[in-house]
């Protein structure tokens, strides 16, 4: 199941580098079922009273770098149940420059330009 997060009020910052994800006993690159690497990045999600870190999949490199602000397009929070354990993951289709927190524009500080080709994938986009 796929729930959509609707990001108005909300500020994203990205914590972390984005990692190339890698299969877990062989340590090969993972991909979609096009080819396309796998990617996922921690983001500090901030709505002026507190923040929360989110570790987000995308489909393609990002393009982006630590200390940017962004917007998640098509943030969706995925869930299914696996073993009688409800796994969940966060997905996105994209990451855009964003604002930051008070509504200032964002000033690219992070050395990237959010326009990668990114995307999800489902359950092979966590």
């Amino acid at each position: 199941m796929e729930f959509k997060i609707d990001t108005a009020g909300r500020s994203f910052i990205v914590a972390d580098q984005p990692e190339q994800r890698v299969d877990f006993e062989t340590k090969a690159p993972r991909t979609n079922t096009e080819g396309v690497p796998l990617f996922s990045v921690r983001l500090l999600v901030m709505d002026g009273t507190g923040s929360a870190p989110i570790k987000v999949g995308l489909v393609g490199d990002p393009g982006i770098g630590q200390g940017l602000a962004v917007r998640p397009v098509g943030l969706a929070l995925n869930v299914i149940e696996r073993r009688g354990d409800v796994v969940t993951w966060w997905t996105a289709e994209r990451l855009e420059p964003g604002p930051l927190a008070g509504g200032g524009a964002a000033d690219g500080a992070g050395g990237g330009s959010g326009s990668g080709r990114s995307g999800r994938s489902g359950k092979d986009g966590e």
